[in-house]
């Protein structure tokens, strides 16, 4: 009963926030709106061009080379790694030097270094992973098939 009770707070409040987040576009002008059916359309697009196919194959890839055990700790590194890079694009990439942002201080950062930061730390925190298991693996008690150690 109580699932029953979060279940239907969380589609209730789910579809409150859907129905604000509509009545604000809506009061956008066509203009803008216009601009977010691209954007979401060019975000669909990209996603199955792009981020996709690059973590199928990343996932593959590391299938055949890694030992089992470590697949899914570097599969999620790695996709962590890849969302880290694709949203830091739009203030990585180089602007042609008429176009500047509307805000100064949204470039204003050293957000290169950030990066290489965030993505250390993605793999640092993958690393101990990675090693905590094979300890656990390690110190694991060898049992028979009938479930008693040996």
């Amino acid at each position: 009963m109580t699932l029953r009770i979060v279940r239907l707070v969380l589609i209730l409040s789910a579809l409150a926030l859907g129905g604000y987040g509509i009545s604000l576009v809506w009061a956008m002008p066509g203009r803008d709106q216009l601009s977010i059916v691209f954007w979401l359309v060019g975000g669909l697009i990209a996603h199955d061009a792009l981020f996709a196919p690059l973590c199928i194959a990343l996932g593959l890839s590391a299938r055949r080379v890694l030992p089992q055990r470590w697949w899914i700790p570097t599969l999620l590194a790695l996709a962590a790694s890849l969302i880290v890079l694709i949203l830091s694009l739009p203030v990585l990439l180089p602007r042609p030097s008429d176009k500047y942002p509307d805000n100064a201080t949204i470039l204003d950062r050293p957000y290169g270094t950030s990066v290489v930061i965030t993505l250390a730390i993605i793999w640092v925190l993958t690393a101990a992973i990675v090693m905590t298991q094979q300890r656990v693996t390690r110190s694991a008690p060898t049992t028979t098939g009938d479930g008693t150690s040996l």
